[in-house]
């Protein structure tokens, strides 16, 4: 169950007939939150996004298009699809980089 999951996830995204792209993975706090749009073609959301996909590769697979939207948007709530997998991992990740960064006060 180790897989790539980007291919599936290739799979389930309509093409970019929908003009905007929305984020449905969890909020991650100076670089990304859940639910935010981009209006245009993939590239430009991307691009967009880049600062977070940097940090956190798998944001790129919670782009979705705006047609894909109303699917994904429940089958990342639901288990056993690489949607909600994708989203896990980033939740999962933003949780250890949060504990290992040092605390100012």
């Amino acid at each position: 169950m180790a897989r790539n999951n980007t291919d599936s996830i290739s799979k389930q995204i309509k093409p970019d007939d929908g003009g905007f792209y929305c984020y449905i993975g969890p909020n991650i706090p100076g670089f990304i939150q859940s639910g935010q749009i981009y209006m245009g073609a993939r590239e430009a959301a991307l691009s967009a996004a880049s600062a977070a996909i940097e940090r956190f590769p798998l944001v790129k697979t919670l782009l979705v298009s705006g047609t894909a939207l109303p699917e994904a948007r429940l089958k990342v709530k639901k288990p056993g699809n690489a949607l909600y997998a994708n989203y896990q991992k980033i939740a999962a990740q933003r949780e250890e980089k949060r504990k290992g960064s040092p605390i100012n006060g």
